[in-house]
């Protein structure tokens, strides 16, 4: 019955405590904070600050999440040897254990590991300075890897582990207003919300389309057998010599060459001595049915049901029940990870030029335009270099808090040619110290540069 923002008010005013219910309240309408009386209730968030070396940032993340994940305090984070301190350094920590979680070396993911890394980063590895790490990459979201009834229990641990983690580390962030940039699939939102019961091989899309057309179109010619099985018009040799006729392309299912493992997955066995059992026209419904229970429940019920534990020892996983599971998306990762290019007008309606310059400054003017001609990398640079999280919260920049604000920078000697410079940032407060460069080119190309080498640290600008 309500709309989304309403429902999602409501979570965030209902699921938390007194403080955090009132922040939320006066976020989202200030005016009620001003008021005649001295009775005035204003929130009294206790702050938890801890400094952390970025050398080991899943492992120190890990700890702190299982020290303060049910803490009341809200989580500040500082980085060893860096000044910055507050909101931005905090939100960076969020993206970078959520991409440290995606590293392919951990075994956590299905999906097709890629090299992902910063601009600085490639140019590093030209020199040959930096180590190649890969992260899994799915096209459909991010889905448990399947395990293996037989794998060894220290392994399965380890993957729990790491798996509870998750969840106290996405409901940390929702409970502290931040925001996680991990981009998960349909069903493991439907995990989240404990819709695996309902799961069919439908489902199967949103976790690898490939093989869930494959899985359809053997589902098919299942239904075809049945339908045939049922004809009472048919004699039984008719019927025998249709059924025999059914084929998957042309090629009977005899041929097709395929086991009773887990397609992709030779070390996980269907059933048991699956391996040496081929997949025939009598057995195919069975296999149908195993594949999608395997790649849906079976083979990631420990990893799922670890998340919703760890989720719940921070608080209760339940209240996500006013949501769909295509919603979700939006309370753990902000706006939808889709492309959307940003527009000059909601940019000039949500900014704030200050100090120095106006809506009708040319390096305002300049920067919105630059801004609306950004793709999705350029955006996801940016607003980590300006704000410390790749990803705008729900609403876009409307609800970014502060609002952008644009100045002007300023330097100490007036002969001091500005196209020298580089823009600089103030994370904490979504401040952009920006020099008043003579052409849109070089504000183009100083943005650039500025968003890959001033990301991942805070120093005094």
């Amino acid at each position: 019955m309500f709309p989304f923002e309403t429902r999602q008010l409501l979570f965030s005013v209902t699921s938390f405590d007194r403080d955090r219910a009132l922040l939320r309240l006066l976020d989202a309408a200030p005016e009620l904070g001003v008021t005649d009386t001295q009775e005035r209730v204003t929130p009294d968030l206790d702050r938890k600050k801890r400094v952390i070396s970025r050398d080991t940032i899943l492992k120190q993340g890990e700890q702190l999440i299982s020290e303060l994940g049910s803490s009341r305090s809200l989580l500040e984070i500082q980085y060893e040897g860096e000044v910055g301190t507050g909101l931005g350094p905090t939100l960076e920590f969020y993206s970078l254990v959520s991409k440290e979680l995606q590293r392919a070396d951990l075994q956590l993911w299905k999906g097709a590991t890629v090299k992902i890394g910063s601009e600085l980063e490639a140019m590093e590895e030209e020199v040959g300075i930096s180590d190649c790490v890969e992260y899994v990459h799915s096209d459909s979201g991010l889905y448990p890897l399947p395990i293996a009834r037989n794998c060894k229990s220290s392994h399965r641990t380890k993957i729990k582990n790491k798996f509870q983690f998750l969840g106290k580390f996405m409901a940390k962030a929702v409970l502290d207003n931040r925001m996680i940039d991990l981009p998960f699939s349909q069903p493991f939102y439907q995990w989240l919300l404990g819709e695996e019961a309902s799961f069919d091989v439908g489902d199967m899309k949103g976790i690898d389309p490939e093989i869930a057309n494959t899985v359809t179109h053997l589902q098919g010619i299942v239904h075809k057998k049945s339908r045939l099985e049922a004809d009472r018009g048919l004699s039984p040799q008719e019927k025998q010599e249709q059924i025999s006729q059914l084929s998957m392309d042309g090629c009977p299912i005899e041929d097709l060459g395929l086991d009773f493992t887990l397609p992709g997955y030779p070390n996980i066995e269907l059933r048991k001595g699956g391996r040496d059992m081929a997949v025939t026209l009598d057995n195919l419904a069975s296999y149908v049915s195993l594949v999608s229970h395997w790649m849906l429940i079976e083979g990631v019920s420990t990893q799922m049901e670890a998340v919703r534990e760890g989720f719940n020892a921070v608080f209760p996983i339940s209240s996500l029940g006013m949501f769909y599971p295509d919603e979700l998306d939006q309370i753990f990762c902000g706006t939808v990870q889709t492309f959307n290019p940003w527009d000059i007008k909601v940019l000039s309606d949500s900014c704030k030029p200050d100090h120095g310059y106006t809506f009708d400054s040319l390096s305002v003017v300049n920067l919105f335009e630059i801004l609306a001609g950004y793709n999705q990398d350029d955006q996801r640079a940016f607003l980590q270099f300006v704000t410390g999280c790749p990803r705008l919260p729900i609403g876009s920049f409307k609800s970014l808090t502060p609002p952008l604000t644009i100045v002007k920078k300023t330097f100490d000697t007036p002969e001091v040619n500005p196209d020298d410079y580089l823009p600089s940032v103030m994370t904490c407060a979504n401040y952009l110290k920006l020099p008043d460069y003579s052409s849109k080119e070089i504000m183009r190309d100083k943005l650039r540069l500025a968003a890959a080498e001033g990301q991942y640290c805070f120093h005094l600008s």
